[in-house]
């Protein structure tokens, strides 16, 4: 009898197991001094992503196979770009999907970069990726000048950071 009840409630505790609490997101950003672009690379849970695409009717053929798809590409970019933005002088900069990976874990990454600029010595960035969905979302962003790491938290109730680089 008591193998029958631990046979009933196990799928039960691996539903339990396969939700979170909480939602993040990482991102690094630096400036390559070869091509004069600032680099970023995104990181956030597959499914989450998905799930929230798939919210906002925007579905995509499934991470693995997107880079392979130009529709499912281009979906990506739009919801990359509009939960990362970076300004310069009250201008936003445009930022390009370069790739994306995901491994094994559902980790996804996106690579970006902006189009040639000079260094900037500072930078606006508004970093509410996936926010208006995920009442618990954080976002984390390394920024690399030069030896250093400097680290920002981004949350619901301050998405905007004024960065210097």
């Amino acid at each position: 009898m008591k193998i029958m009840r631990i046979f009933l409630l196990f799928p039960f505790v691996l539903l339990l197991m396969s939700f979170h609490e909480y939602f993040m997101s990482f991102a690094e950003l630096d400036y390559n001094e070869e091509s004069n672009r600032l680099e970023v690379s995104i990181s956030v849970t597959g499914h989450d992503l998905e799930e929230y695409m798939k919210e906002k009717d925007m579905e995509i053929v499934g991470l693995e196979s997107c880079s392979t798809d130009p529709i499912s590409m281009k979906k990506l970019a739009q919801v990359i770009n509009n939960g990362f933005q970076l300004f310069l002088d009250e201008e936003k900069l445009q930022l390009d999907l370069v790739g994306l990976e995901v491994n094994t874990k559902d980790q996804a990454t996106f690579y970006l970069v902006s189009r040639e600029i000079d260094q900037p010595e500072k930078l606006k960035v508004r970093y509410d990726l996936l926010m208006n969905y995920f009442i618990k979302q954080q976002n984390k962003l390394t920024v690399f000048t030069g030896n250093k790491k400097e680290f920002y938290a981004f949350l619901k109730h301050k998405p905007e950071r004024i960065i210097e680089l």
